[in-house]
């Protein structure tokens, strides 16, 4: 991810890769469909095009930047949607699980030195179990 200065530098570089993670799974899920002889209903399509028309206008905000510094967007993207798609298939529905893999994160020292208040997420765990 971009080095960021501050908080705000890091969330805006946050922002811009969310948005190319989801541009990604919006594209393949429509190529999931079509593979499967799938295709959106009207109200959908519109929707799905909306939010890749209004991807690709954030998106343009970058496209005055140095083409190293967009190919690191495009790699941290790359490493995030990984990631992402990685826990998510590992933990499945277990919440305890993802619990513990945030746990394991944490553990490792902060590169960016950020102020991370986060970890309230998983307080529906502690009433879970009341």
């Amino acid at each position: 991810m971009q080095q960021g200065t501050d908080n705000l530098n890091t969330l805006t570089n946050i922002v811009y890769v969310l948005t190319d993670v989801l541009e990604t799974n919006l594209m393949d899920m429509q190529e999931a469909f079509k593979k499967q002889g799938c295709a959106l209903r009207h109200d959908v399509k519109r929707n799905y095009n909306t939010a890749i028309h209004a991807i690709r206008c954030i998106k343009r905000d970058i496209a005055h930047l140095e083409s190293s510094t967009q190919e690191n967007f495009g790699h941290d993207a790359d490493i995030t949607n990984a990631l992402l798609l990685t826990l998510i298939d590992r933990c499945g529905d277990d919440d305890e699980l993802a619990f513990r893999f945030y746990n394991y994160i944490k553990s490792f020292p902060s590169k960016l030195g950020l102020r991370l208040e986060v970890d309230d997420a998983f307080d529906f765990l502690d009433e879970k179990q009341k």
